[in-house]
């Protein structure tokens, strides 16, 4: 089963925070995140505004060096084409409503959008939302 977590941008600071996004007002854009802070001792529950625009769905993959992958991240795709030669595409996570499912644009092949793959070795670069303030 995967795990469900967002990521957004906060209001204050402009920095990336992981938690589960909701409304101030019932009906009103998702503009708050609640994130679960680990201290020495134990939890603590923080609320941060956020930028809406940048709210991101965690995939269920991460990446080579074990960060969790986002929806609207920018990725590397290292692919093995021959023996200890890799070629480096880039592209952007993005949900495609058709096939249900999280999918990768690609700077190397043709065809608009890839698979993901927890086969493939990946690495986020940035995020779509990384000059926003």
């Amino acid at each position: 089963m995967r795990e469900i977590l967002f990521k957004a941008k906060r209001l204050d600071n402009g920095e990336w925070v992981e938690g589960f996004p909701f409304p101030s007002i019932p009906g009103e854009e998702l503009n708050r995140m609640t994130v679960f802070e680990q201290y020495p001792g134990g939890t603590v529950v923080n609320t941060y505004n956020i930028y809406p625009s940048t709210l991101c769905q965690y995939i269920g993959l991460k990446d080579k060096n074990g960060v969790k992958i986002f929806e609207g991240d920018i990725i590397k795709h290292y692919i093995d084409y021959q023996i200890n030669e890799y070629l480096i595409d880039t592209g952007k996570i993005f949900w495609h409503n058709p096939t249900q499912r999280y999918l990768r644009t690609s700077s190397t092949f043709q065809s608009d959008c890839r698979e993901l793959s927890a086969k493939c070795e990946y690495e986020v670069i940035g995020n779509i939302h990384d000059k926003e303030d």
